[in-house]
């Protein structure tokens, strides 16, 4: 009888297990995309530069605009935001890297150490980052002339050549 109780709530387990999975599999069917993607407009966000000046998606309506998001404490982000910096000296694009999460003394100093030129824009309440569904940095998005997503580039950009090649497309498009 120990034995048939116990094949019994094997199965049982086994027939909840499979429910739970049958229905994740049909809801996230339905789910809406988990990040703003390539073709998406680009979410519009208002936020604060280092000097506390307003900085506006929508100021860079008309032209293209290299977006990153980064953090001090990601280490792929240290090494990418170097390269970065040279090519956007190189290119001469608009673009905002957002950093996520940080206080701006923090970012402040990080900027300095490093001796970034590029606006650096902050996002320390998670909206922008929530808004494009960002779960890991650093995070590369291009956005064209109109406001459309046209690359989203997940992960370390480790070469400054690939860099350029994307800052060019933001010419291009």
């Amino acid at each position: 009888m120990n034995i048939l109780i116990r094949r019994i709530i094997h199965y049982m387990l086994l027939v909840v297990i499979l429910l739970g999975g049958v229905y994740a599999v049909i809801r996230f069917q339905d789910a809406p995309r988990s990040h703003a993607g390539v073709g998406d407009i680009a979410p519009p966000f208002s936020t604060m530069d280092l000097e506390g000046k307003q900085v506006r998606l929508t100021d860079h309506k008309g032209k293209g605009v290299f977006i990153n998001f980064w953090a001090s404490w990601c280490n792929p982000c240290v090494n990418e935001l170097p390269l970065l910096n040279e090519a956007y000296k190189i290119a001469g694009v608009d673009m905002l890297a957002i950093n996520v999460g940080e206080k701006t003394g923090a970012v402040q100093k990080f900027v300095e150490r490093y001796e970034l030129e590029f606006p650096i824009v902050l996002d320390s309440a998670l909206n922008i980052k929530q808004a494009y569904q960002v779960v890991g940095m650093p995070l590369t998005l291009l956005i064209d002339e109109d406001g459309t997503i046209i690359d989203r580039h997940e992960g370390e950009l480790t070469e400054i050549e690939d860099i350029l090649n994307l800052m060019e497309r933001i010419k291009q498009e």
